[in-house]
């Protein structure tokens, strides 16, 4: 099970690759919040997919909502880009320990929350 939530998390973040701010306020801290459409910042960074657009969106809906939105914001924040140009998930993962973590938790507590 834990392997099939980091597998998503995985491919969210992937698509998060493509993310930027939108103009929704963060409540928590009164930044923008990272939008599900929006382009990254490393320099080959592509547009989200339609289909990771509606898996983003949908984890945006669901009871892990603030959990996955707090994730998409520290990775946006602290995006690394890899030697090709594209986010370096690992590295941008190492750099929101606890907000990765706090989203497997939630999808452990909750799994219908992140499928």
């Amino acid at each position: 099970m834990k392997e099939i939530l980091f597998a998503a998390i995985t491919v969210t973040v992937m698509a998060l690759a493509g993310c930027g701010s939108s103009n929704s306020s963060n409540p928590d801290t009164g930044s923008s919040n990272v939008s599900c459409s929006d382009k990254g910042s490393c320099p080959n960074d592509t547009v989200p997919t339609a289909s990771a657009i509606t898996t983003c969106q949908n984890s945006l809906a669901g009871a892990c909502a603030s959990e996955y939105q707090a994730m998409m914001n520290c990775a946006k924040s602290n995006e690394k880009c890899d030697s090709s140009g594209n986010m370096d998930l690992a590295a941008t993962e190492a750099a929101c320990p606890t907000e990765f973590s706090n989203v497997v938790s939630c999808c452990m507590a909750t799994p219908t929350a992140c499928q």
